[in-house]
């Protein structure tokens, strides 16, 4: 177990209003790498979305096995937990008391939140010139039609036109995604608060973060807007086509849906492919694939070639025949597939510690998203139950008295 002065952000405190997936990823990256995160949760409720009377997966509830290795996969593992009712006055001000005694505060409601409460970040700057805000609202809080948007990943993406572009490029049927522009989001967070916390080490102040969700993952179709922008086009869906590249996609191997990708890049890597494989696949030695120029024109002809051959072989012994030519290639996962891939799983036990003695260090968990060659973090403690941590915020840290804590909770304050 790593000694907690190791880690890289130990020492600083993060209040953490995280709900859904973004917020939360973020705590959790902080809490990983060392800091100590505070989830401020309503009293009587779960963090994140409710589902079915759930809290959603991952999230800080009203029940936790310490020895279920599931809780340490979750998006609130290692954090404290503490309840607060910050519609009263009481609330807001234990709310404030904490505030002075923190770094960071990182929350990704609704731009007008905050502000709702009376815990805008003016007000918070005003108690404490240091603290570090990050709000990761969908469009951001600058004024504009959007200012007050309300979204999720699914639709938020659909409004910055990134779903326009997912879909095969022979079908018009359209293609779901993941909600990724959360995880986006909470990396683009993170290195922005770590930005904000070196230049308060040279100006001793703090500052807001006021970062858009939607532009923050609008970076994935920089090509296409510009493109837009300078020629006029309007990009379509394309498959797992990329411009400029062919082949460049994903090709039925031997088995049930097994796949594997595969993309040459230059000429050069054309070359050694056509002459490794032009026995078993003579057609790619036609003069109309030599060019560039000519495996665009001749796509979909390269492809059926290809893939004609690749079914009949496995994904991994191909993928190695691949590599050991140079070409990028390898199997397409799904789950179970990456639980057991060597590849990962030397990343969980090469850079994680777990700083627990309920759980083997020789389990797989959900890896610490930052590697670092030294002081990497620690998957220090579970999910915490709902309001765990109270009585410890609040008589050590804050002063509150016995009977202060006593009276809180019994108001709903806590």
């Amino acid at each position: 177990m790593s000694e907690i002065s190791q880690l890289p952000l130990s020492g600083i405190r993060v209040v953490d209003h995280g709900h859904v997936w973004a917020g939360p990823l973020l705590g959790m990256s902080f809490r990983d790498m060392g800091a100590e995160v505070i989830k401020i949760q309503t009293p009587g409720t779960s963090s994140g979305v409710s589902m079915a009377g759930q809290g959603m997966p991952g999230t800080a509830t009203e029940q936790v096995d310490a020895h279920d290795q599931m809780n340490y996969h979750t998006l609130d593992r290692g954090k404290k937990s503490l309840t607060l009712n910050l519609k009263t006055p009481e609330g807001k001000e234990i709310y404030k008391r904490l505030i002075k005694l923190s770094d960071v505060v990182i929350e990704n409601f609704s731009s007008r939140t905050m502000g709702s409460l009376g815990l805008a970040y003016k007000v918070l700057n005003e108690l404490n010139p240091r603290i570090i805000m990050a709000s990761l609202s969908a469009t951001g809080s600058s004024p504009g039609p959007w200012k007050e948007l309300v979204s999720y990943g699914p639709s938020l993406s659909a409004l910055y036109g990134i779903k326009s572009l997912l879909g095969y490029q022979d079908s018009d049927q359209p293609v779901e995604d993941q909600a990724d522009l959360d995880p986006t989001a909470a990396g683009h967070a993170f290195l922005a608060i770590l930005a904000a916390l070196e230049m308060r080490e040279e100006t001793g102040v703090g500052q807001h973060i006021d970062m858009s969700q939607g532009e923050s993952g609008i970076q994935r179709i920089a090509e296409p807007i510009m493109d837009f922008f300078f020629n006029g086009r309007v990009a379509t869906t394309q498959g797992n086509r990329y411009p400029g590249i062919v082949p460049h996609g994903y090709f039925k191997t031997v088995g049930k849906d097994q796949w594997i990708a595969l993309t040459i890049r230059d000429n050069e890597e054309w070359r050694r492919f056509r002459d490794h494989f032009s026995e078993v696949m003579p057609k790619i030695e036609e003069k109309r694939f030599d060019s560039l120029n000519g495996r665009v024109t001749h796509q979909d002809d390269l492809e059926a070639i290809i893939e004609n051959w690749t079914k009949s072989q496995d994904s991994w012994a191909l993928t190695n025949r691949l590599q050991g030519i140079g070409i990028p290639a390898y199997p397409v996962m799904d789950a179970p597939a990456l639980v057991g891939d060597e590849n990962l799983n030397q990343l969980h036990r090469s850079h994680v510690d777990i700083g627990t003695e309920n759980l083997d260090e020789n389990e797989l968990f959900r890896g610490i998203v930052w590697k670092l060659a030294v002081g990497h973090g620690e998957i220090s403690d579970p999910t915490p139950i709902s309001g765990q941590h109270n009585d410890q915020i609040l008589q050590n840290l804050l002063k509150y008295n016995d009977d202060e804590v006593t009276n809180f909770r019994q108001r709903g304050i806590i």
